[in-house]
């Protein structure tokens, strides 16, 4: 599908709540009004067995909470992280397409989905007040990355879910003070030293337990330098949701 200009994007979206819902996989009629089918959204590759601390997926059947070698010997600086699918298969071809081809559409999707999974874990339930989310921050985009894209996918992801939680939005707390280079290709002590230093709090945060989101988590290294910044400015919690995890190279 060819990228849509912007006069078009917003016609697209003022029809969209008129039009039945459609598989963005097989164009066969969706599922719970969301734009999958649910034969589609069965056959995406589900993060089930996973790290309990880095999403990161693991071998195996199960659903124990267990954490992977990495956390047990160095623990990132988040507490805990969740990750709906693996970054693999259509569900890395959902994330792509919409990065990089202007599918803006897909970020209500890929939210919706991703709300489901948060709902189900309890991770927003306030039995116990460790596990009180107070603010959803997304990952921030330097300006200049902004202006070429035209949007942050994770703030498109964060608005559905703060909407649905009744969760605040944090988008000018935190900064990210400089373009990064490209994180492709580079190994996860690269990437940590690529990223170091690249985010900033420009404002007070009163809350203490916040919520990362993200489209895609590669080695942690993004998410693991914003809960630095977010504890040194006195966050006590930090969790990281994201649509998918990538798996550690081998």
């Amino acid at each position: 599908m060819p990228p849509l200009n912007g006069l078009t994007r917003l016609f697209a979206a003022t029809l969209k709540p008129w039009l039945p819902a459609r598989c963005v996989l097989c164009d066969g009629p969706g599922h719970a009004g969301m734009d999958i089918c649910a034969s589609c959204l069965d056959a995406l590759p589900h993060n089930r067995r996973a790290c309990c601390q880095c999403a990161l997926p693991l071998a195996g059947a199960g659903t124990d909470a267990v954490r992977c070698g990495q956390c047990l010997n160095t623990p990132p600086r988040f507490d805990h992280a969740m990750a709906l699918f693996e970054y693999q298969d259509d569900a890395a071809q959902l994330i792509q397409q919409l990065k990089f081809n202007d599918r803006l559409a897909l970020s209500r999707l890929l939210g919706q989905l991703l709300l489901q999974r948060v709902i189900a874990s309890g991770a927003v339930a306030a039995s116990a007040s460790d596990a009180v989310v107070d603010a959803l921050l997304p990952v921030p985009l330097h300006r200049q990355r902004l202006r070429q894209r035209g949007f942050n996918q994770s703030l498109e992801l964060a608005r559905i879910l703060g909407r649905a939680l009744k969760l605040p939005l944090l988008r000018g707390e935190v900064e990210r003070l400089r373009a990064t280079g490209s994180q492709t290709g580079l190994d996860a002590r690269a990437r940590g030293r690529n990223i170091r230093g690249a985010f900033a709090v420009r404002k007070p945060l009163r809350y203490r337990h916040i919520a990362i989101i993200d489209d895609v988590v590669t080695t942690g290294s993004t998410v693991n330098e914003l809960a630095r910044v977010l504890k040194q400015a006195g966050v006590e919690t930090v969790s990281v949701w994201s649509v998918a995890r990538a798996p550690r190279p081998k």
